[in-house]
């Protein structure tokens, strides 16, 4: 019995109608092996895609507005693959910001040619910071209702990667270009996904069995790997068959959005510096871009702490993505000490029905600090799990781990990193725990 867990699909055959367009960095400070492995990056999302006059188009652009070819130069999959691997590096600069420019009128003679709006997407590659204004050309761009996804290698601007993309969850950076590969899958999820929307499939996983093998084998093996494994790996469990067998066949099962309740506390005191703080406000945005929001799905609440509380907005005050993240974008760090007991005493109450909590339903707290507290957490944290309600603790740099265990209950519910750049790596994994399997037969026979 063998279960392989595929957090997202490797190819994007339902995107159906799109016009995706790539800006790369072709400048000098991009040497001959790394422009190659943008070339393989590139190829590795267009090899999915179902290319077509009528169907994707894809285009390429340079930051100097030179196409390497225009939206409709290949008619299909195997052509386009090819013309990627024969773009050849031209040199330059790095002006990001006209290239964006060049990319609205681009974008509507684009749908001029289609007689129709579809799906448009920008991909924006770059190594450096630009030489130019980035933040106004993106905006426009967004408007008109253009996706922007913006992708940094090594020395990019990560505040300017964040003003292209307008969204942390389309934001990436990355130390090196051998790092490219895993941020193809999610901006693959996103395009696969129908009519641009967000689906709540977050993971599939399919377990191929032999005869011998039993149901109940395939049950203890899920629920084993949904505990186990992360939403941004790959990984191949085995498990020995019992004497219960069923017939050779595939299941698979999704792991999808489960309706429930979320609030974060974060730590908003002095000691937390600018950057980090704004960090901290693109991880819950991150998160809430990855899940299911609605008023019978996923509800959302932020309060930040330090020697007091402010609750920025209680679980039952918006059900959007877009109004939760223009919330989180406007709030403001108001420094102080760190009591984080009192913190988690002050929250409780928002999870009670008379605040907006939904208690029939799960209900967790993740809480942020980069600092020990000056107060009791053992107590506060521990009524509130006893209340139902899961508590994680994330701690970034000077964090007490003792601490964090006490609020977590659980070594499982706890994260210690050694600073806020690691927020990043934890985004995926919370935005699992949203998440339960659903479990179905596919009825595929080996």
């Amino acid at each position: 019995m063998t279960l392989l867990i595929s957090p997202f699909p490797t190819d994007c055959k339902a995107a159906k109608l799109a016009d995706i367009v790539f800006i790369i960095d072709e400048s000098g400070s991009i040497g001959t092996p790394n422009f190659q492995l943008v070339r393989a990056f590139l190829h590795s999302i267009v090899s999915g895609l179902d290319v077509g006059p009528k169907r994707v188009r894809v285009g390429i652009m340079s930051f100097a507005d030179r196409p390497s070819f225009d939206l409709t130069a290949h008619s299909d999959t195997k052509a386009l693959e090819d013309a990627v691997l024969k773009i050849q590096q031209k040199g330059g600069g790095t002006e990001t910001g006209r290239a964006l420019n060049f990319m609205g009128p681009y974008f509507e003679r684009a749908e001029a040619s289609r007689g129709h709006k579809v799906s448009e997407y920008l991909i924006v590659i770059t190594d450096g910071k630009s030489s130019d204004e980035v933040k106004i050309p993106a905006e426009k761009l967004r408007a008109q209702g253009v996706k922007v996804y913006a992708i940094g290698v090594k020395n990019a601007d990560q505040e300017e990667l964040r003003e292209i993309s307008g969204d942390p969850a389309r934001m990436f950076f990355v130390n090196n270009f051998d790092a490219l590969k895993p941020i193809k899958d999610n901006i693959v999820t996103d395009i696969c996904s129908p009519g641009g929307k967000k689906t709540a499939l977050k993971f599939k996983m399919c377990v191929s069995l032999s005869a011998g093998d039993s149901e109940a084998g395939v049950i203890e093996m899920i629920d084993e790997a949904v505990k186990a494994t992360s939403s941004t790996k790959q990984r191949s469990l085995t498990t020995n068959p019992s004497d219960q067998s069923v017939s050779s066949q595939i299941f698979c099962l999704s792991c999808k959005d489960q309706p429930g309740d979320l609030i974060f506390l974060i730590d908003s005191s002095g000691s937390i510096e600018y950057d980090d703080y704004q960090k901290m406000k693109d991880f819950m945005k991150s998160v809430i871009g990855k899940s299911i929001i609605g008023q019978n799905d996923v509800h959302v609440g932020v309060m930040q702490f330090s020697d007091r509380q402010t609750m920025e907005f209680p679980l039952n005050s918006f059900y959007s993505q877009d109004e939760m993240l223009q919330a989180i974008g406007d709030m403001i760090q108001f420094g102080g000490g760190t009591l984080t007991g009192e913190a988690i005493t002050a929250v409780s109450q928002y999870f009670d029905v008379a605040r907006g909590g939904r208690p029939n339903l799960k209900q967790r707290l993740v809480v942020i600090t980069d600092g020990e507290a000056q107060d009791e957490v053992e107590g506060p944290a521990a009524s509130l799990r006893a209340n139902g309600v899961l508590v994680y603790a994330i701690g970034v740099v000077n964090a007490n781990t003792t601490q964090l265990l006490e609020i977590s209950g659980t070594p499982d519910r706890m994260y210690s990193e050694r600073d806020f750049d690691a927020l990043k790596d934890l985004e995926s994994e919370v935005a699992l725990e949203l998440c339960e399997p659903d479990r179905g037969e596919s009825g595929l026979r080996l």
